[in-house]
């Protein structure tokens, strides 16, 4: 008698017991994953906010937002066929394609762990102690005393933090805190008369949100992105929060409209999800216009480097100095060595200067 295959063994035990076999599969792939030297877990609902797309839905949408905020919005549309439809390098996408943003943003609710920040997938397991010592890093270096001006109330999907009696936290707010300080301690920010920014990949506004309300007296923030869905989000975002006019959204296909002058320019997490070329185009507008401060705060945690099509990365800091700038500071976010190994985060700032 000839002997019986596994599979055939399989099939007779699956049709008399469909949950026995389904149980001997688990432990054979468990069994062999640790041979192998891994451990297979079943993932908790936790646990997904560390690896998938997510939001926190403790604080319902506005009225209107989920019939605003719909893939199908005439507005957005409109945006995406223009946009397609230009002619220019940073109109030509190496990560914000269409794919990525159906995998990675959730419309909606935009302000959660997503595209834009990632908040449990960048802090890990232990999402709580590391923004809470990312906190207190933050919060010393607070000249401004933003942690007073500023606040956070969780809407659009954003996790929140709270510890003790101190007012609501999150990564969006312990950012644009630090990003605020880091350029008022090293260009005098808050001493400008008539302060003019300009946000390159300004993604939903965030920042123009926490400077508008930081500088309430700043004379222009423009915000440009080259993605139509930041665009529209933009727009939305920063009507919602009823920020001043001297806020503005200006669509890529607008972009000569653009101010002529501007005391800095801040590209966060952008330039290093673009193709080099894309960048190039960037910096030529921005060294068109002798903006004296350029700030950039890439997510490469060792270079200045642009995202190619084939994945490839290129170097692009000589070609900022190429266009008349130099390096005046080159520190990381959280300054402290044991910090940044116990929250992960390596971010840096690269300050540049126009030479006189």
């Amino acid at each position: 008698m000839p002997p019986i295959s596994a599979d055939a063994i399989v099939a007779k035990a699956r049709r008399a017991n469909p949950e026995l076999v389904a149980g001997w599969l688990r432990r054979r792939a468990k069994t062999g994953a640790a041979r192998a030297g891994f451990m297979v877990s079943r993932i908790d609902e936790e646990g997904r906010r560390y690896v998938e797309v997510t939001h926190n839905d403790d604080v319902a949408l506005p009225p209107g937002a989920e019939a605003e905020l719909r893939q199908d919005n005439p507005r957005l549309a409109a945006l995406q066929a223009t946009y397609d439809a230009l002619d220019l390098p940073s109109a030509v996408h190496t990560q914000w394609r269409q794919g990525f943003l159906k995998k990675n943003l959730s419309l909606a609710w935009f302000r959660g762990d997503n595209a834009y920040v990632w908040q449990f997938r960048q802090l890990g397991h232990a999402a709580r102690i590391r923004m809470y010592l990312a906190m207190l890093d933050v919060q010393e270096r607070d000249k401004l005393g933003l942690f007073d001006k500023l606040t956070e109330d969780g809407l659009f999907g954003a996790f929140t933090f709270e510890f003790g009696q101190r007012p609501s936290v999150s990564r969006d707010l312990l950012d644009s805190i630090n990003e605020i300080n880091y350029l008022d301690d090293q260009m005098g920010l808050s001493s400008i008369q008539g302060l003019r920014v300009l946000d390159i990949g300004a993604g939903y506004g965030r920042l123009a949100h926490r400077m508008s309300t930081a500088f309430p007296d700043l004379a222009a923030y423009d915000c440009v992105d080259a993605v139509a869905t930041s665009t529209f989000l933009c727009e939305y975002y920063t009507r919602f929060r009823e920020l001043p006019d001297t806020v503005r959204v200006v669509p890529l296909n607008e972009h000569e409209k653009l101010g002529e002058r501007y005391d800095v320019a801040v590209n966060i997490h952008s330039f290093s999800e673009a193709s080099h070329e894309a960048v190039c185009w960037w910096l030529d507008r921005i060294a068109e216009r002798d903006i004296p401060w350029l700030l950039i705060v890439p997510n490469t945690p060792d270079e200045l480097r642009s995202t190619e099509l084939d994945g490839s990365m290129k170097a692009f800091r000589q070609d900022v100095l190429d266009r008349g700038y130099e390096l005046v500071d080159d520190r990381p976010i959280h300054q402290s060595d044991e910090l940044r190994e116990l929250i992960d985060l390596h971010d840096r700032f690269y300050l540049f200067r126009k030479k006189a």
